[in-house]
């Protein structure tokens, strides 16, 4: 028998949630998890054609907002913005992203910076512009998206790896300083999902894909909503006493098997 109060515990009547890089993706289907339960989402990209087509396809109760998160002075307006056109600014996720797949001595530093700009520095202003909402509501959930490419060693991704392995140590600290405010921080560390930006890597290099399945336990590739439902326990009250950790979604990958 169906208990009609899991709806209530994983539910989300009357919040909103911010979810950065939600055109596409992973970003596309935590959108449309938070939306079935009951969210008004915000979804940002640089593309104004990307998120029209997103939020008509997400339906109702999704909007997107043009902003490139390396611009770090728009943070605070972004924050305010969706404060004032939707009443609160519940739930943020840290999701937007760009690759880099090259040898480490290849990396320049305008590249390094480029990838850090976006996973580490943009959150991180994000972050600081949301928080004080949350304090005021007295709560909050905050999910960064890292990679296993912070967990286990991964070759020709060094600057990529340090920007996700930075999002680690900003989810563990943000959630020992502000888990006396009711704000929770955890992170998610997709495994290889099936998603066009993976298919570009790997489409070309058969040898890779079988590789990849080969280290993955449950022999198969994630989905994104694998993902977005991951995500949605997290800003659910599931997870109200899940603060500061990081929640593997990588179909057994990263124990080593």
């Amino acid at each position: 028998m169906r208990d009609e109060r899991l709806l209530d515990v994983f539910g989300l009547d009357g919040k909103t949630a911010l979810i950065t890089g939600g055109g596409t993706g992973l970003g596309a289907a935590m959108a449309k998890a938070f939306l079935l339960a009951g969210a008004k989402v915000v979804i940002t990209g640089r593309r104004r054609e990307v998120l029209d087509s997103a939020c008509q396809s997400l339906g109702p109760g999704a909007s997107g907002i043009v902003c490139d998160v390396t611009d770090t002075s728009c943070a605070p307006k972004l924050a305010e913005d969706i404060v004032k056109q939707m009443g609160s600014l519940d739930i943020l996720v840290n999701n937007a992203g760009v690759h880099s797949k090259k040898p480490m001595e290849q990396i320049t530093q305008e590249e390094l910076k480029r990838i850090m700009d976006v996973h580490v520095f943009g959150a991180y202003a994000l972050t600081q512009a949301a928080v004080p909402y949350m304090k005021k509501a007295k709560g909050g959930s905050i999910i960064f998206i890292s990679s296993m490419s912070a967990c286990i060693g991964m070759t020709n991704v060094t600057a990529y790896s340090a920007a996700k392995s930075a999002v680690l140590g900003l989810t563990r600290t943000m959630a020992g300083e502000l888990s006396g405010e009711g704000i929770r921080v955890n992170a998610i560390v997709p495994g290889f999902i099936d998603t066009p930006m993976f298919h570009q890597a790997v489409d070309l290099d058969p040898d890779r894909q079988a590789k990849i399945l080969g280290h993955t336990p449950m022999k198969r590739y994630g989905t994104p909503e694998d993902i977005g439902w991951a995500a949605l326990y997290l800003a659910s009250k599931a997870s109200e006493f899940v603060t500061g950790t990081t929640l593997m979604v990588d179909g057994g990958c990263s124990i080593g098997f």
